[in-house]
């Protein structure tokens, strides 16, 4: 029974797209998945079931019935469970060999052993934990780690990435000590969506600041799955890509059939300058 579970039966349908060898590196690598949610419990899946051989996932909190209509691991039988847990349980049923690790959210006391020994950031944590996502952005670029960033909108998504050696998190969103929270909040929106591509199918994306809510699709959370983890994957096992790192941003949205790249070289003070010339 025991050989019905080794990795060259449980990823030999990956052949071809990669090698053995680059399947056999990936036993070797580490990725981090903050946020347990509606993204990052798919992103996590996502790359346990391409042969990552230890994976790092972190989440404070519990699945609610709210979370049901967009968070994969919401269930009838996961409502008031640990995020964290219900995720952990799930990936170690793919692969009985892979090492897991849990932290109870991203925090100055969880950094270090978060990102210790990590290859790749796959940054799922809530739109609204902007202080978390600050330290983490900053530890990475620190330690060289690169991060693949996917939010969810409308029919679509969008995609961002960082390169330790390139453009910074806060440099990009024009993020700064001292500015309130709701300043960089309203930064970081709009340094996701510039293109706006969910308006040809959506008026208004609902954010909500007061309750910290807003609409989201299951679909378009799979999407920034598909999005982050071929970035990852492909960091991973040295394949080149098309994708460039931030100022280049991408936004796709399938309801309008678009697929744009953005050059944003002054970043959010740049999209705040002139909004209209990267609207598509």
């Amino acid at each position: 029974m025991a050989n019905d579970f080794s990795r060259d039966i449980l990823f030999c349908r990956m052949i071809g797209i990669l090698t053995q060898a680059e399947l056999d590196m990936l036993a070797t690598k580490t990725v981090a998945v903050p946020g347990c949610g509606g993204a990052g419990f798919t992103h996590a899946e996502s790359l346990v079931r391409m042969g990552i051989g230890r994976i790092k996932i972190a989440d404070f909190d519990t699945f609610g019935p709210e979370n049901m209509g967009r968070q994969f691991g919401a269930t009838i039988h996961t409502i008031g469970k640990n995020k964290v847990d219900v995720l952990e349980e799930r990936l170690r049923s793919i692969n009985p060999a892979l090492r897991v690790e849990t932290f109870d959210g991203v925090t100055e006391n969880t950094i270090d052993d978060f990102l210790e020994g990590v290859d790749a950031i796959c940054d799922a944590i809530d739109y609204w934990a902007i202080g978390s996502r600050r330290l983490m952005y900053r530890e990475a670029r620190e330690r060289g780690i690169p991060v693949a960033m996917a939010g969810p909108q409308g029919f679509g998504a969008n995609l961002h990435i960082f390169d330790p050696s390139g453009m910074s998190f806060d440099e990009y969103y024009d993020l700064r000590d001292g500015q309130s929270e709701e300043e960089m909040r309203v930064n970081f929106g709009l340094g996701l969506h510039p293109a706006q591509l969910y308006r040809h199918s959506l008026d208004d994306p609902n954010l909500n600041f007061k309750n910290r809510g807003g609409s989201v699709l299951s679909l378009s959370c799979l999407l920034c799955t598909s999005l982050v983890s071929t970035v990852a994957l492909s960091h991973l096992t040295g394949k080149q890509v098309a994708l460039k790192p931030v100022p280049f941003i991408y936004q796709i949205d399938l309801a309008a059939a678009k697929f744009e790249e953005l050059h944003i070289p002054d970043g959010v003070r740049g999209i705040k300058s002139d909004p209209r010339a990267f609207l598509r």
